[in-house]
């Protein structure tokens, strides 16, 4: 999350500085533009880490289910 917001925050300041800088703007821009494409990048990582992980916690959080009651079955339980 640290990145995602770093990334943000220099493609606005890049943005920002363009409006104050218009002889640099066109380089600025390009570089508010770069930051804006690694926080993209970013989010899509993240989306690839979470679509990856959400099956495998649901086949654990099963497995463990499945455990839970076995126990308490045995136990007495219900």
């Amino acid at each position: 999350m640290k990145d995602l917001s770093r990334y943000r925050a220099m493609e606005s300041l890049c943005r920002q500085s363009a409006v104050f800088h218009p002889h640099d703007s066109w380089r600025l821009l390009a570089q508010a533009e770069m930051w804006h494409h690694k926080a993209e990048d970013e989010l899509a990582a993240r989306s690839v880490q979470r679509d990856v992980a959400a099956p495998i916690d649901a086949v654990v959080g099963t497995e463990f289910q499945g455990r839970a009651a076995r126990a308490s079955r045995s136990l007495g339980r219900r």
